[in-house]
């Protein structure tokens, strides 16, 4: 048996883009995990608690940044654990390969308004990555 790893907080303050970004790439974890609770009870203890800690880290940075998008003046302090980091370094991921996609459906497109709808994605998608760059960053120092 492994001896559980720690997953205390670091709090880390975020201003309002890096807020939304946060927000927003959190709700996509949690739906991402959702297929889990679908199967909770066929899970072992160890299992259904690796479950809880992905959803518990995820709710307290929503909670900490509030539920109803918006801006904020001054920055909020987010408690990011190494676990939740985790799931960001995989959302970080996907955005990644997720352009890789949208790019080469790009250049293959003769059409302008899907050129113009892609361009407008991947650049959504490159910022998204991008902050959760320097969030992982600033967590690492």
């Amino acid at each position: 048996m492994s001896t559980p790893q720690r997953n205390d907080a670091c709090v880390i303050s975020v201003d309002s883009p890096l807020g939304e970004i946060l927000r927003h790439q959190t709700l996509v974890v949690l739906e991402a995990n959702h297929h889990h609770f679908e199967d909770l009870l066929d899970l072992n203890p160890q299992a259904q608690h690796a479950v809880s800690v992905i959803y518990r880290d995820a709710f307290a940075v929503l909670d900490a940044l509030g539920w109803t998008p918006g801006p904020n003046a001054e920055p909020i302090n987010v408690p990011l654990t190494a676990g939740y980091l985790l799931q960001l370094r995989r959302r970080h991921q996907d955005l990644i390969h997720t352009n890789l996609d949208r790019l080469a459906m790009r250049n293959q497109s003769t059409d302008d308004e899907t050129i113009a709808a892609l361009d407008t994605q991947i650049a959504a998608d490159h910022m998204a990555a991008r902050a959760l760059v320097r969030l992982l960053v600033v967590y690492e120092a």
